[in-house]
């Protein structure tokens, strides 16, 4: 693996405190990239002394054909984070047997697994952040949640894998939106856009958001992240890797 590109986002910069919030997506956890390869990205994690961590989906690439569910949750655990570690579904937690197993290796390594539901954290400084994390929208079966709950949070974060389906949302109003599942293309090769386009429209439903920041609409803000590892081929070209720092002040 190549190594891990930390990208920094600010939010909301008027006030003194602040919530450290670090996303990462998109292990897809096979044969050629194990345990020990998620332990540099863990270490990764953990340097940066996270509020909240939260996995956008996909752990495994495919269940059915390579999984190391002991030695993955004993690096999971060593994810360290203030409040919570927080966990949503992705298309491939559901395939090749892998849904029987996704949430049991998560709650085991630490995390809160949500599937349509709302979560609350609640700081130091008592402000209340809503996490709502949604269910994959390819394998799963979506549903909103009581979007009252967001009125009643200081701060307001939508979690979903595919990014596409963020459009879906936006009368919603949330502040942020985090997703995952396009590898930011995973091949971006400069003066080839056929190749380019090709990579990424293989991936359902992250053709309109591909890698970083967007303003949906003048309340709302949607970062996709652009994940660790690979599927199809076993590489990436032009796309570094990535794990999301969110500074959101308060």
């Amino acid at each position: 693996m190549c190594s891990i590109t930390t990208n920094e986002v600010y939010l909301n910069e008027e006030s003194s405190s602040f919530l450290k919030v670090v996303q990462f997506s998109d292990i897809h956890i096979k044969e050629d990239f194990t345990y020990k390869n998620l332990n540099k990205v863990v270490k990764k994690i953990n340097e940066q002394n996270p509020d909240v961590v939260v996995f956008t989906g996909d752990l495994y690439d495919n269940y059915a054909k390579y999984h190391d569910d002991e030695m993955i949750v004993n690096e999971l655990q060593k994810i360290n984070a203030k409040y919570d570690k927080i966990a949503i579904w992705g298309n491939r937690d559901y395939g090749g047997g892998a849904e029987r197993q996704y949430e049991t290796i998560m709650e085991q390594s630490g995390f809160t697994v949500l599937k349509n539901e709302n979560w609350y954290i609640t700081t130091d400084t008592d402000k209340k952040i809503l996490f709502t994390g949604l269910d994959d929208s390819i394998l799963g079966n979506v549903a909103m949640p009581d979007s009252t709950k967001i009125y009643e949070s200081d701060y307001d974060i939508l979690l979903t894998h595919e990014p596409d389906t963020a459009d879906s949302f936006e009368e919603y109003s949330y502040d942020l939106i985090l997703s995952g599942h396009s590898h930011g293309g995973q091949v971006n090769i400069p003066f080839l856009p056929t190749i380019n386009q090709k990579a990424v429209s293989s991936t359902s439903l992250a053709t309109n958001y591909v890698g970083g920041m967007y303003e949906l609409n003048a309340d709302t803000k949607m970062y996709v992240n652009t994940g660790i590892g690979t599927t199809h081929i076993s590489a990436r070209f032009g796309v570094v890797p990535e794990i999301s720092v969110f500074i959101i002040y308060l």
